[in-house]
């Protein structure tokens, strides 16, 4: 197919979780990491942007693993454009174990998000150019929506940001909000349990010493609903959604 990257990781044991398994937030490196080597590779990478003063930013992402790869198991992961609507330029990707069966699948959505002013910008050009190297598969049928999180949550913990939470461009790297989230949840009581599904919308940024409240609702059937406010101005920072199994 057209316009897809292919990258192959081996598990180690840094990847894993206490049962041996790859962790959720691991394979959202993964999917990361890839998108960045692709958007590289067609001209519209990390240092293409930052030429222009601009960066990507991921607003939303969707993950769904059927089954987590263990120590030492080589995955291939697959990623391409998979459209672009309005300001979001977005990319799906795909988890193929050695077999060649698909145990995982993501989507994302990206911003174009201005260095100097960080207000979100629409070049046009960009987006016009991805459009053209867009594969038409999306490995879910429903669109990359807001979560919707019920109204009445309870306060879980509250985390600080430190050194260890910054990304390249000085925010909070993405994934430490999901391990924000699934660490102010996980408890002995449901250990046993698997995520089978994140998703995640990142709808401002936080910084360095700021106080992060993390809220979250349980639903029936194993459904977790989170809201991570900075204390300030009690700002909504992120929203999230985990199925358990």
């Amino acid at each position: 197919m057209a316009h897809i990257f292919t990258k192959e990781f081996t598990i180690s044991s840094y990847d894993l979780n206490p049962k041996g398994q790859a962790r959720l937030t691991s394979m959202a490196n993964f999917f990361q990491e890839v998108a960045y080597h692709h958007a590289s590779e067609l001209g519209l990478g990390y240092d293409d942007l930052k030429s222009r003063k601009t960066t990507w930013v991921l607003s939303r992402m969707r993950i769904h693993m059927k089954r987590y790869p263990v120590w030492n198991d080589r995955i291939l992961l697959e990623t391409w454009p998979s459209g672009a609507e309005r300001l979001f330029a977005l990319r799906d990707f795909r988890v193929v174990d050695s077999s060649g069966e698909v145990i995982g699948m993501a989507s994302t959505a990206w911003l174009i998000l201005d260095l100097d002013s960080h207000r979100l910008v629409r070049p046009k050009d960009m987006l016009e150019q991805f459009k053209l190297i867009t594969h038409e598969k999306k490995m879910f049928t429903e669109a990359l929506d807001k979560i919707a999180v019920p109204e009445k949550t309870g306060l879980l913990n509250t985390h600080k940001v430190v050194f260890s939470d910054l990304d390249i461009v000085g925010h909070v790297n993405n994934v430490r909000y999901m391990e924000w989230c699934i660490d102010a949840v996980s408890t002995e009581e449901n250990a046993a349990l698997e995520i089978r599904e994140l998703e995640i919308n990142f709808t401002h940024e936080a910084l360095l010493g700021e106080l992060i409240h993390i809220a979250a609702a349980e639903l029936e059937g194993g459904e977790i609903f989170f809201k991570a406010t900075r204390e300030a101005d009690d700002q909504e920072i992120v929203t999230a959604r985990i199925k358990l199994v």
